[in-house]
């Protein structure tokens, strides 16, 4: 289980993509889980340290096609702490502390 502590200088991430082709999407997919966790096939939440978002883009240059694209949007503390899933997510992979 992959402990990720919030009281690291972590930055809260969406991370979605628009992938077409199904092997370049699954590489990525098993890449993110790296940094967070699924909440939608194309969106997952990712707490990223400082070069972690640029590591994500540099791996996405490397497996993209040509029309493929990848979005962030940051998360402030109290935005994260209002995030509401339904069903509610069970996060088994990943252990916040």
């Amino acid at each position: 289980m992959k402990k990720i502590n919030l009281n690291k200088k972590l930055k809260n991430y969406l991370c979605f993509y628009d992938i077409e082709d199904q092997k370049t999407r699954n590489k990525l997919v098993k890449f993110l889980k790296q940094y967070g966790f699924r909440v939608q096939k194309s969106v997952f939440i990712c707490f990223l340290e400082k070069d972690d978002k640029k590591r994500i883009i540099e791996y996405f240059k490397k497996i993209k096609n040509k029309d493929d694209k990848i979005g962030f949007v940051i998360l402030c503390k109290n935005c994260f702490s209002k995030i509401q899933l339904y069903p509610k997510q069970n996060l088994k992979s990943y252990d916040i502390i």
